[in-house]
C-alpha cells in the first residue's frame, strides 16, 4: 500500500491559540482524572472514569468528536494514575504485611 501526502505551502497550519487550548484541555483532563481517582474509596475503572467525564460539560472538547477523540490522553493519565496507587501502595505496606492509607495527592500534580 502507498499514500501519497501532498502538502501546499498556503495550506492552513494549526494556530498557537489552538495549541494552547488543547493543551491545556488535556492537563484539565487529567486533573479531573486525578481527582475522581482521588476521590473514590478503591481506584475506579477507565470505563466507569471515561463514563463519569463524559456525563460532565467539559468545555473545549473537539468539535465533533467530544470526548472520544480524547480517549488516549485519558487512558494514558488513567495509567498513570494507576502505576502512582500501585507504587503508594507498595510504599503503605507496614511491617505485618498489611497497607497502610495511601493518598493519590501526587497525581494531582501529574501534566500530561
Amino acid at each position: 500500500m502507498t499514500c501519497i501526502l501532498v502538502c501546499f505551502p498556503g495550506a492552513p497550519r494549526p494556530s498557537e491559540e489552538a495549541i494552547r487550548r488543547e493543551l491545556a484541555l488535556d492537563a484539565a483532563l487529567g486533573r479531573r482524572i486525578a481527582e475522581l481517582c482521588a476521590d473514590a474509596q478503591e481506584l475506579p475503572s477507565l470505563n466507569t472514569v471515561f463514563r463519569t467525564l463524559a456525563s460532565e460539560d467539559i468545555p473545549d472538547l473537539p468539535p465533533g468528536g467530544g470526548l472520544d477523540c480524547k480517549a488516549t490522553v485519558i487512558a494514558e493519565a488513567y495509567s498513570q494514575i494507576c502505576q502512582v496507587s500501585e507504587e503508594c501502595r507498595e510504599k503503605g505496606q507496614n511491617g505485618a504485611g498489611k497497607s497502610t492509607p495511601t493518598h493519590l495527592g501526587s497525581a494531582l500534580d501529574m501534566e500530561t
